[in-house]
């Protein structure tokens, strides 16, 4: 509230600082752009602009214009007071995220109210760093809808060759992705306040504290896991070291035992057929 009556203020300041003659201007400036209407006799009214009021004025008829003029800007006032009560710890936050919901419910909002919302947040890092990547992509999103907005614009009212429902989708395309930065800025600074006050109710310092311990257990229960297993693995091994001992150990007495005299028969046997099978020597005489 301080900052648009400060912003009034200096506007007042700009043409005189009249009540009456800033009055008036307001009635000849902001009201055609607030409800669409004309500003003289020559039935001139407001052009398109990024926002999506014109087009809703432009189809709107006539008896219904007061209706719809108190409904279309009373949409942006359902948010002041709630973000006041939720983060009136961050001012600079605040100030941002007005300016992001002028850039979309503004009724002659253009890229410079856009611009100037941007560099706001900037003042807010901490907020920024906890936005989601779905700011990020409707941040580099936003040159389509945009340059599309001023070849359509072209189209319709220079070469006739296009339609306001062009323009319409391309300002649509734009409100919705300047209201996910808008919305991922208050989140990320919601999340912001959260870690602030568990950080004073020493939340932040219980749960590091338990996580600690969580893992220290974890730890020990681990070393203990891993020394039963090293003392199962030595008992196998020693095991099979014995068995295999004792077999080495049967194998060598047989070697040197009944193995090597069965080796010795066996041999004296197989000399023995041989000279008894041996053909006898044949003399030929010539």
């Amino acid at each position: 509230l301080f900052y648009f009556g400060g912003m009034h203020y200096f506007a007042s300041m700009l043409v005189g600082g009249s009540t009456g003659t800033y009055r008036k201007v307001i009635i000849q400036t902001m009201l055609p752009n607030v409800a669409f209407v004309q500003q003289d006799g020559s039935g001139s009214v407001p052009g398109p602009s990024m926002g999506l009021h014109w087009y809703l004025f432009v189809q709107v008829f006539d008896r219904f214009r007061p209706y719809y003029t108190v409904f279309a800007s009373g949409i942006s006032m359902m948010f002041p007071i709630p973000l006041m009560i939720r983060l009136y710890r961050y001012p600079s936050v605040l100030v941002a995220a007005f300016q992001l919901l002028a850039s979309v419910f503004r009724p002659t909002t253009t890229v410079h109210t856009l611009t100037l919302a941007l560099h706001l947040s900037l003042l807010n890092p901490r907020s920024i760093v906890r936005m989601r990547d779905h700011s990020l992509i409707s941040f580099f999103a936003l040159p389509v809808p945009i340059l599309l907005f001023v070849t359509f614009h072209r189209m319709w009212l220079v070469t006739g060759n296009g339609n306001p429902n062009y323009i319409y989708f391309q300002c649509f395309a734009y409100g919705m992705f300047v209201t996910i930065i808008a919305m991922e800025f208050v989140s990320g600074t919601v999340k912001r306040d959260k870690v602030r006050r568990m950080m004073e109710k020493g939340s932040v310092k219980k749960i590091l504290d338990e996580m600690k311990e969580k893992e220290e257990t974890e730890n020990t229960d681990k070393e203990g896991t891993e020394n039963g297993t090293e003392e199962v693995v030595g008992t196998v091994v020693d095991k099979v070291d014995d068995q295999n001992g004792n077999t080495t150990e049967e194998a060598g007495e047989d070697d040197n035992g009944d193995g090597g005299e069965e080796s010795a028969e066996d041999a004296g046997n197989v000399s023995d057929e041989v000279e008894d099978g041996a053909p006898e020597p044949v003399v030929v005489f010539l």
